[in-house]
């Protein structure tokens, strides 16, 4: 059986926090010393809001890599469950540094073909790769999808290791994208926001509704 876990990135307020947790969400993300994002978090803020976090709910600490210091200190203060980490690049030693310390999933920015043998490497070192879409000097919440054929060939070339696919997702698409790719997980941030850092509970449950019916026409397909 089919089913597709849900993290809600870029949780900046209590009611959000609350309205994923309530409509299903399986995870979230708290966007940590990012300070080019309107999701950014001091450490103070992001554990006040974790702490709030039904116990559950998997806390995922995102955060743009600088060294391993800045890792390692919001592992220390947070302890999330968690840290997901983009931009680079890692050197080898620092790949399995982190991965001694902390379950880490790598964001990999979806260009072009070289995104699949990006990712293939870090999958010896991460728990999870996630696929995103690329934008200049933005890390995440750009509302832009990518190539999800070479999303599913991640996906692929990764297994047994999960893929988590983000990207300019939204109620009106991940139906299509999840049927396309078929990823352990879906990533979503502007597609469920009044405005950037804001987050809309209507459109978060409409999210939650397509995913669970993806995996109902996934699930019917394979008794047939």
């Amino acid at each position: 059986m089919n089913r597709f876990r849900i993290k809600i990135c870029g949780i900046t307020r209590l009611e959000d926090l609350y309205a994923s947790v309530d409509a299903g969400a399986d995870a979230l993300g708290f966007i940590i010393d990012v300070p080019s994002s309107p999701r950014n978090l001091t450490l103070e803020k992001a554990e006040e809001l974790m702490k709030e976090t039904n116990i559950f709910v998997r806390k995922v600490a995102v955060t743009v890599f600088r060294n391993m210091d800045q890792i390692i200190r919001i592992y220390r203060e947070l302890k999330p469950d968690m840290i997901q980490i983009h931009g680079g690049p890692l050197s080898t030693e620092e790949k399995l540094s982190l991965s001694k310390h902390v379950p880490v999933i790598r964001a990999i920015s979806v260009r072009g073909e070289e995104a699949i043998r990006e990712a293939l490497k870090d999958a010896q070192f991460f728990d999870a790769i996630l696929a995103d879409s690329y934008a200049p000097n933005k890390y995440g919440g750009t509302g832009v999808t990518h190539n999800w054929t070479i999303s599913r060939r991640i996906r692929d070339v990764i297994s047994p290791k999960p893929l988590i696919l983000a990207g300019g997702l939204n109620p009106r698409n991940v139906k299509n994208a999840l049927l396309a790719v078929k990823p352990s997980a879906v990533d979503v941030s502007s597609g469920v926001e009044s405005k950037p850092g804001i987050k809309d509970r209507e459109k978060i449950m409409a999210f939650i509704r397509e995913v669970r019916r993806a995996e109902e026409c996934l699930n019917l397909a394979s008794i047939r």
